[in-house]
């Protein structure tokens, strides 16, 4: 049963109707009982006159960083008491996810959250979706030209000017960085070295190279790092823009002595190890347990209650970044563990 509504509310109205996502039950096990997640999802099928289903669509569900992305929908979904099916493909094949995703849209999910990889390809499959009848909603990558009603996740362009210009603070604003890629052709990626390539000139320093690396494969992406540096002897610091990358690069500094900044992105465990080892300067994280957890609440919120469409600037649902380094990565140890 869809809703169609027009009316719209700001993200500060509904987070005080709706308190979606408190703080108090963000981080961590669920904080609501079993029970009344059963009792809500009992009222809310009663009242829609079926079951309620939701699911997650992901491009790489083998990427270890999917792997919060995956517990904060599930754990939405306990609270809630009602179905929440994490799928997709491992391997980036655009073509079987979107036939996955068809075939939840033929069966009766009524809210979909996608991570999709190719922006574009996503335009014709998300229209039908919601001409179906089918909340569909975006999470950690976007595809802003699609129907779908809400993008979930990290303002991209704008953390990468803050790695560039953090990365400026660590090397005096002289020099030139190297910045590695791991989705080369994919928006996300293309923001991050925009932002990234503007955090640097912000501190006076240049870009000599932007480096394609290997994510599913730690040992290329460990030799690429190296090529790097060996390419550019007088490089200033590195700028990875993917999480296996960021590991690479503190890695390659631990094993070879070097002495390089290094601010990358992403939360990776190993990545946490080796900030506090003191072989990674920062990194910037953009809590994919929040990119699965909060689309699910707020998909309840639409579905099973009715709410209004948040009115957001391009329809994106940014959350906050948060910066990693040596001084706070114990309490980011702690919490990240349950996901490694």
């Amino acid at each position: 049963m869809a809703h169609k509504i027009d009316k719209k509310i700001t993200r500060r109205d509904l987070g005080k109707a709706l308190g979606i996502a408190g703080a108090a039950t963000i981080v961590g096990a669920p904080a609501l009982a079993q029970d009344r997640g059963t009792a809500s999802s009992t009222w809310a099928e009663g009242y829609l006159g079926t079951t309620l289903k939701f699911g997650v669509s992901c491009f790489n569900t083998a990427n270890p960083f999917y792997a919060p992305v995956k517990v904060g929908a599930e754990d939405a979904g306990e609270q809630l008491g009602i179905e929440v099916l994490w799928t997709g493909v491992s391997d980036g094949n655009t073509v079987n996810q979107i036939a996955g995703f068809e075939q939840m849209v033929r069966t009766g999910y009524q809210a979909i959250v996608v991570i999709p990889l190719e922006a574009e390809a996503w335009i014709a499959p998300i229209r039908k979706a919601r001409e179906a009848g089918v909340l569909v909603l975006t999470t950690n990558t976007d595809s802003p030209s699609s129907d779908r009603e809400l993008f979930f996740g990290q303002d991209l362009k704008a953390a990468a000017v803050d790695q560039g210009e953090m990365l400026g603070e660590l090397t005096g604003g002289s020099g030139d960085i190297a910045l590695t890629n791991c989705a080369p052709g994919v928006g996300a990626l293309d923001l991050r070295v925009e932002g990234a390539s503007l955090g640097a000139a912000n501190s006076g320093m240049g870009v000599v190279g932007i480096y394609n690396t290997n994510p599913a494969d730690m040992a290329a992406e460990i030799a690429t790092i190296e090529d790097i540096i060996k390419a550019n002897p007088d490089v200033a610091g590195l700028a990875p823009l993917c999480g296996p990358d960021t590991a690479a690069a503190g890695l390659v500094r631990k094993n070879n002595g070097l002495d390089i900044p290094i601010v990358g992105h992403d939360m990776l465990y190993q990545t946490l190890e080796l900030i506090k080892e003191g072989y990674i300067d920062a990194t910037i994280g953009q809590q994919p347990y929040l990119q699965g957890f909060m689309p699910i609440m707020y998909a309840y919120q639409r579905v099973a209650l009715g709410a209004p469409a948040l009115d957001l600037p391009g329809g994106n649902y940014f959350l906050a970044s948060e910066i990693v380094n040596k001084d706070n990565v114990d309490q980011f140890l702690i919490r990240e563990s349950r996901f490694q």
